[in-house]
């Protein structure tokens, strides 16, 4: 079957509102299942073993991706046997897993839905990364994260530039931040490893692969020269870190690659703007919210659905809530969340996208690489777990 062309839906996952299309992964927290990313974290926190644990967070690392480029990776290709593959959560963006991941709860409990969510105090789209002005992370966000919680010392690696980010102060709290830039990364660690102490926590956040992927796509050379470089920086940590260190290694999201000939750009149809009062989300997991006005967003749902056909998957607000998308099917949804909820989810098939570019930066329409979507390419991530 051609990436580009997926095939007619034709599965049924129990508890799903609607028919699943059988290219992509069934929700997340259906029957009864959980992304094995929520406790990568948590047994470190709440039950931790004597001795130093280092957790490596490899933006952009599938694990589908991981397994067709063995070649590049000759210490990962090593340490195969002690890596397994696991799911994130959906959407598959660094901001939802990157929360999921660090409090152990679902998206539908922590309320950072996408890279933008939607603000309903404001009626606008809050960027996960960077935040607003006037917008208190703490109380965008208010459940403990598992550091906080706990009694572990927690050093955080992380890219300079990300130093008091929104992000930053949504999923690290607990964690003391350490900047690094890409030539002192492994000087970094150990000197956070030595803050952190004899039985402490350190987290480092590299970021290459995922920025190499959005600007060049991971069918390039330079995303392949960006995972050859990260699996040299692991290898150099295995030599270099002190004895007896566990490494913990998994990343947030994979990542399929799009093009202008695959996209759809919902500017050039003025028929559905007017259904539409705001867009959050991303190309791959667009989140729409309707104008307000009785049927308005059924309407945008029709709509919607003959226009992109099988290139996506269209999801109304009780589809999210049944199909265990965001979270266990009966979860309380809190009303600082509810709000945040769209009117409908657009999950992208194949190599497709949907994104309205009359709303966002001109970078955005120069990606490549995109994720955000169900496919396995972009759900499954690695799991590696091993010890100096």
């Amino acid at each position: 079957m051609n990436a580009a062309t997926p095939g007619p839906l034709a599965r049924h996952e129990p508890g799903t509102a609607k028919a699943w299309p059988s290219d992509l992964l069934p929700p997340p927290f259906a029957g009864g299942a959980r992304p094995g990313l929520l406790d990568v974290l948590r047994p470190l926190v709440e039950g931790p073993k004597p001795g130093r644990d280092l957790v490596v967070l490899v933006d952009g690392l599938g694990a589908n991706l991981l397994r067709d480029h063995r070649a590049f990776t000759p210490t990962l290709r090593r340490l195969e046997a002690q890596t397994q593959r696991i799911r994130t959560v959906a959407p598959s963006t660094t901001s939802s897993a990157m929360v999921s991941l660090h409090t152990g709860a679902a998206p539908i409990e922590h309320g950072v839905l996408g890279y933008l969510t939607y603000d309903p105090q404001t009626g606008r789209s809050l960027n996960q990364i960077s935040g607003a002005t006037g917008t208190d992370p703490h109380g965008w966000m208010p459940l403990p994260t598992l550091v906080g919680s706990g009694s572990r010392r927690a050093v955080q690696v992380g890219p300079s530039r990300h130093a008091a980010s929104h992000l930053s102060d949504v999923a690290y709290r607990g964690w003391e931040f350490r900047g690094h830039g890409r030539s002192d990364r492994v000087d970094v660690v150990r000197a956070a490893l030595r803050r952190a102490g004899a039985d402490g926590l350190v987290h480092l956040h590299v970021d290459d692969i995922d920025h190499a992927g959005h600007r060049h796509g991971v069918d390039s050379e330079q995303w392949r020269d960006a995972l050859a470089e990260v699996d040299a920086l692991i290898g150099t940590l295995l030599r270099r870190l002190p004895r007896g260190t566990r490494i913990h290694l998994t990343a947030d999201h994979g990542m399929v690659d799009t093009s202008p000939e695959l996209t759809t750009d919902l500017a050039d149809h003025p028929r559905l703007l007017r259904l539409i009062h705001e867009v959050s989300g991303e190309a791959r997991a667009l989140a729409l919210h309707a104008v307000r006005g009785d049927g308005a967003a059924e309407e945008l749902a029709a709509e919607l659905e003959a226009l992109l056909g099988e290139r996506a998957l269209v999801l109304r607000r009780e589809d999210i809530l049944a199909s265990a998308l965001l979270g266990p099917v009966g979860a309380e949804v809190t009303e600082r969340v509810s709000g945040r909820i769209p009117d409908l989810l657009v999950l992208s098939r194949g190599r497709w996208s949907v994104d309205d570019f009359s709303r966002r930066p001109d970078s955005a329409r120069q990606m490549i690489g995109v994720h955000g979507s169900l496919t396995a390419a972009e759900s499954w991530v690695p799991l590696l777990r091993t010890e100096v």
